[in-house]
């Protein structure tokens, strides 16, 4: 708070980002929100808070004058306007089918739903966007099955996970980036079972497509929790030898399924 409250001869403007400022107690949040009642006109601050629906008290606090911005994933129905909308823009036009199946599985955030609809349409050169061309080998396909593999994952289908890792595999993706999405994945079905049932936002900055999202209680009344917890671990495992030995990567994935579905 001193630095944002100092006034510095030299610099004339200055930016202050301050991440969860709910979190703040005592004198420095008192020190806060008297700031933000009256800022300095060359400091600039910006407040992150990511669970702001869960902050109203904190929100109540601050001035009136302060600008609030929800930049939260919009609801699905407000993804598929935005995407149709998206879709506009780049002068194509797309069925809601298909509009909503790439929604389901790139709708994590709106910027991915317009980063992927605005590459299919830059490689598109027809006037409207067909089932054949986002079915080809695109990054939406390797995105859509990714999902499915930790569908399948999810509702312990081990021959179709395998299946799938084969087909991810082909498509040159490799370990590294699996291990990621896998272990934020696992780590939501832990979240999901601690919480009795409960979802819970979580810091993650690998976000889970919504389909997935609907389906962490199915998937975590599918694996006790010492189940979950080893697979965390061997993921972890995993990405250790992948940084001091070379390992095959199909061949290692494969066994992370047979040890965590089996």
């Amino acid at each position: 708070m001193d630095s944002i409250l100092s006034i510095d001869l030299f610099v004339s403007k200055k930016l202050f980002i301050i991440k969860d400022p709910q979190k703040i107690k005592g004198k420095p949040l008192d020190e806060l929100i008297k700031y933000c009642n009256n800022p300095l006109d060359d400091h600039f601050l910006v407040l992150i808070n990511d669970n702001f629906a869960d902050s109203d008290s904190f929100s109540k606090k601050m001035s009136k004058n302060v600008l609030k911005l929800n930049v939260s994933t919009p609801f699905h129905g407000e993804l598929l306007k935005w995407a149709k909308i998206f879709t506009k823009e780049n002068g194509k036009t797309i069925s809601m089918e298909l509009l909503n199946e790439i929604v389901e599985n790139c709708g994590d955030s709106l910027y991915n739903v317009k980063n992927e609809i605005d590459k299919i349409c830059l490689l598109n050169n027809g006037k409207e966007i067909k089932k054949d061309y986002i079915n080809s080998e695109t990054s939406f396909l390797r995105g859509r099955k990714r999902w499915e593999l930790m569908n399948s994952i999810g509702i312990r289908d081990l021959e179709k996970s395998i299946k799938l890792a084969k087909s991810i595999f082909n498509s040159s993706e490799n370990m590294v980036s699996m291990i990621f999405p896998l272990m934020t994945f696992f780590q939501e079905i832990l979240f999901f079972k601690m919480n009795d049932g409960t979802f819970i936002k979580s810091n993650s900055y690998i976000p889970l497509s919504r389909s997935i999202q609907n389906n962490l209680g199915e998937f975590s009344s599918n694996y006790r929790k010492d189940e979950i917890e080893l697979a965390i671990r061997r993921l972890k495992e995993i990405e250790i030898k992948q940084k001091t030995s070379n390992i095959d990567d199909e061949t290692e994935f494969i066994s992370f399924l047979y040890n965590a579905i089996g």
